[in-house]
């Protein structure tokens, strides 16, 4: 079967095309490829999350390198994706593989492939990879099983798990946040960074109260992706009044959504602008910003008014990193929630994201509600939006050729400035208003996302484009 890299790895359902057969073609394929590239004499640090299984591919996927003669690093305990790419990088690797699916349903399972510098692999290298996995049969397991490795020395343990909580802590002012004794209510969502995240927030003698910290592979029935849909049980013990900020962090801890006192849900756009007008206004800092195409436009006139450049990329975040590294720039983020500050991980770090936030409470001296408004009248409101909408396989090549390649325009409220076709479509109207549609990289969902100057413009711009018979999508659940 083919195996196909999206915008945040190889993701698949289990049992399905998510197989021993398919982790250990996909393995396969690194060890060739790192042949290829002379550097299959460099370990491959190999970790995993906390679903269904996940331990047990790591295992597989690790037992091939190790008959391909490649040494494996193998992190035991469950990790965050973003203390692999740590390791990546500060241990001068070539790769390493992590296995999850970070925010998808708990049916799924996947593998982010990590290179050279602790960076998302970018796609000449999954291009590369998918052609080498389609010459490789289905696999069974080697003769040397995982534990006869691990005795052979082809495998060793590995941890850095210290290590990376001392960067975090090194990138926070840890003496003025002990200062404040916040009240914080941590939710990992069944994921991985309890552990990681306690410990910094005990570090910075934070009072910490936590919801969904055991190992459940159905996600308590929900999404693990800090989306306010899934953090409802949160949302109501925020309301009670007892928190300084709540904090969520997705399956493999590279996204975070966050609550303010009031208990309010702060969503990715929310803490993107937050966080990166505090690195401006109240750190001082350098370098502007970078988004995806999906992601605010508000971010563009904060950096615009401290004289910085504000760029836009495809979605990916293997995109914002090659930018932030090409410009210089302070921080990128796109409106799932994922963010990169300069100086730290080459690629999405929940963890660090929320510690800044606890250190932005305490420096600032104000509430997230405070700032939230700081922000808002100094910049202006927009309101930002998007649609799910779940899509037969027939439907794909129907709406492909008719946005992408005739490129149809429906017929809009507004008058259109110019159309991308960048990353799927996006339309930017004259008012500052825009939306955009594309398919995702890595569920069978067409996404469809907008942003306007009212919400009455939201209302109006989604149901011309649900109710034009050309386009004859389909509608979300619930209807419109």
């Amino acid at each position: 079967m083919m195996i196909k890299f999206g915008t945040g790895g190889w993701r698949a359902v289990i049992a399905e095309e998510f197989t021993f057969s398919n982790v250990r073609r996909v393995a396969q394929a690194v060890a060739l490829y790192l042949n290829e590239l002379g550097q299959s004499d460099k370990p491959v640090v190999v970790g995993h999350d906390l679903r269904f299984l996940s331990g047990r591919f790591s295992r597989a996927f690790a037992e091939i390198l190790a008959h391909n003669g490649i040494q494996v690093w193998f992190i035991e305990e469950v990790v965050p994706t973003p203390m692999l790419m740590y390791a990546v990088d500060q241990e001068d690797l070539a790769m390493g593989a992590m296995i999850t699916a970070s925010h998808n349903p708990s049916e799924y399972n996947g593998i982010k492939i990590i290179v050279e510098g602790g960076k998302d692999a970018p796609v000449q290298v999954t291009d590369r990879l998918e052609e080498l996995i389609a010459t490789i049969p289905p696999l069974k397991a080697p003769q040397e099983d995982f534990f006869a490795a691990l005795e052979a020395g082809k495998i060793t343990h590995y941890s850095n798990k210290n290590a990376y909580i001392d960067s975090l802590l090194e990138q926070i002012d840890v003496p003025a946040v002990q200062k404040l004794n916040l009240n914080v209510l941590f939710n990992p969502m069944f994921g991985v960074s309890k552990d990681i995240m306690a410990m910094c927030l005990a570090s910075l003698r934070c009072s910490v109260d936590l919801i969904n910290a055991g190992r459940d592979t159905m996600f308590g029935q929900r999404t693990p992706s800090p989306s306010r849909e899934s953090l409802q049980d949160m949302e109501y013990l925020m309301k009670q009044g007892k928190y300084h900020i709540g904090i969520a962090t997705d399956g493999d801890s590279d996204r975070i959504g966050l609550y303010d006192e009031l208990g309010n849900y702060i969503d990715a756009n929310e803490i993107l602008k937050l966080l990166y007008y505090y690195l401006k206004e109240y750190r001082g800092e350098q370098g502007g910003i970078v988004r995806n195409l999906t992601t605010s436009h508000v971010l563009d006139r904060i950096a615009h008014s401290f004289g910085e450049p504000a760029f836009e990329v495809p979605v990916g975040f293997k995109h914002i990193s090659h930018k932030m590294d090409e410009e210089n720039l302070l921080l990128g983020g796109e409106s799932s929630g994922g963010l990169k500050i300069r100086g730290h991980v080459n690629g999405k770090d929940g963890i660090l994201a929320a510690l800044l936030a606890v250190e932005m409470l305490a420096k600032t001296k104000k509430t997230l509600s405070e700032l939230l408004a700081e922000i808002n009248e100094r910049y202006g409101v927009l309101y930002f939006g998007s649609l799910n909408l779940t899509y037969h396989p027939a439907d794909r090549e129907r709406l492909d050729k008719l946005l992408l390649q005739e490129r149809y325009e429906p017929p809009f409220p507004w008058r259109l400035q110019r159309v991308s076709y960048e990353d799927g479509v996006k339309f930017y109207f004259t008012n500052d208003n825009w939306l955009s549609i594309r398919f995702s990289g890595t569920e069978p969902v067409l996404r469809v996302f907008f942003e306007t100057n009212s919400l009455a413009q939201a209302e109006e711009l989604k149901l011309a484009i649900l109710n034009d018979p050309v386009l004859n999508l389909p509608l979300p659940k619930g209807g419109i």
